[in-house]
């Protein structure tokens, strides 16, 4: 979906006004004429309207500028409450720079909220946000600035698509940097907690940052992330999530965001990621590779709060590795191809979840060890597959899986093609 306005024009928008807004301010701050030049200088770049409630000045130690209350008011048609508002930005200064306010040592910004919104009609609030000031459809220029130290604190994103009756927020959020200037890197330290229907995340992430406005690139190295979640159907202890990614690159030319080289471990799983997302299309497009090590699913199943079956022998289950390549379109995600090993059993097929179709090759199994426990004492071949077929067809996909060779009551099977319907109907 393509948040990237939001996204790099809220932050560009309050840094505007901490940055240019001090030389005017300094003539007649506490006025409501200086008052409205600085809302006006916001909807300009915004192109929404923008109100300020407070507008100060310091002197000692620093000069610094203060102010309070800012709003960005919404679209028509998407309620009262502002699209962005900021409680408090406060920007300090140094002694030479009052008349060509490009340097700020300290800028703290707090009790931010923007509120995204897709309308009933599929129009986003945020697709006017900025709207007037890109008109061109150009890039800023990386003009001389710098930020010494950056602080935000308190923030929050809530979200809402009223035609999927989807609902999530952010809050908590908490971004540290130092020495921001354009096409420069900087270290960055981000922390955010969420809540998704029943779950609560929280997460953090800290590396290297670079913002290149003039060519619309922003990109992140060496990142380092560590994150949990909780919730039903989780257990108390919930879900955790640490790992590394060697860089992520947005494309604001292209809307596409790329992430290369994530080494991670959720819920005991150590595995590799990398891929692509489209932010400029109505609907999410992403492409991606996952790649993981032997890992215990029963153990993982138990994290997430999905226990596995009993079964038979209670060491099947107990090893799977995986390797596969995805791709999300219109909303459905397809998985092709997907290949591993598990257990003793190497199988390779193609998984569309949203439709429950699978379609598997396996190279042997032995499927009695599969069976549930009350059924172990079965002895015929064919009571035993028709029981590990009832199985599957419990978890109602569509599914046609062939196996090599099979090893079924004592009897050996040798090409057979399992087939299972979304209405129970097995052959």
């Amino acid at each position: 979906m393509p948040f990237k306005r939001p996204l790099i024009l809220i932050p560009a928008v309050i840094a505007l006004v901490a940055v240019t807004v001090f030389a005017v301010a300094w003539i007649g701050a506490r006025t409501g004429m200086a008052r409205r030049m600085v809302a006006g200088w916001v909807t300009e770049s915004a192109g929404l309207p923008a109100t300020i409630d407070s507008l100060r000045i310091g002197i000692l130690p620093r000069p610094a500028l203060d102010i309070g209350g800012l709003a960005i008011a919404q679209p028509p048609g998407f309620g009262p409450k502002p699209i962005v508002e900021v409680g408090h930005i406060r920007a300090t200064i140094p002694w030479g720079s009052v008349f060509a306010p490009t340097s700020v040592e300290v800028l703290s910004i707090s009790d931010v909220t923007a509120r995204l919104e897709v309308a009933s009609n599929g129009e986003t609030n945020w697709s006017r946000l900025g709207a007037e000031a890109g008109a061109a459809g150009t890039e800023p220029a990386n003009a001389d600035w710098s930020i010494a130290k950056l602080d935000l604190e308190r923030g929050t994103v809530e979200y809402e698509d009223r035609p999927a009756d989807s609902r999530w927020q952010l809050m908590a959020i908490t971004v540290s940097a130092a020495d921001v200037a354009p096409a420069a890197p900087f270290p960055i330290d981000l922390r955010l907690g969420g809540i998704f229907g029943p779950n609560t995340i929280h997460y953090a992430v800290k590396g290297q940052a670079r913002l290149d406005l003039a060519a619309g690139r922003y990109e992140a190295n060496g990142l380092e992330y560590r994150g949990w979640a909780g919730g039903d159907p989780m257990p108390l202890a919930g879900v955790e999530l640490t790992g590394a990614m060697k860089r992520a690159v947005f494309e604001s030319a292209t809307g596409v965001a790329t992430l290369g080289n994530s080494h991670f471990r959720l819920a005991e799983i150590p595995g590799e990621f990398s891929g692509t997302v489209d932010l400029d299309e109505p609907e999410l497009q992403a492409e991606f590779r996952l790649t993981t090590d032997a890992f215990e699913p029963r153990v993982s199943a138990n994290i997430f709060g999905h226990p596995l079956p009993m079964t038979t022998d209670p060491r099947v289950l107990g090893s799977l590795q995986l390797a596969l390549q995805g791709r999300v379109r219109e909303g459905e995600i397809e998985l092709d191809p997907v290949s591993g090993r598990l257990d003793d059993t190497n199988f390779d097929g193609r998984v569309v979840p949203g439709q429950r179709l699978v379609r598997a090759n396996l190279d042997q199994i032995d499927v009695n060890r599969y069976l549930a426990p009350e059924v172990k004492s079965t002895r015929k071949k064919k009571a035993t597959l028709e029981a590990a077929v009832a199985q599957l067809a419990e978890f109602d996909i569509d599914a046609e899986i062939r196996i090599e060779e099979a090893r079924v009551a004592g009897a050996m099977l040798r090409k057979t093609v399992i087939r299972i319907e979304r209405n129970g109907e097995t052959r």
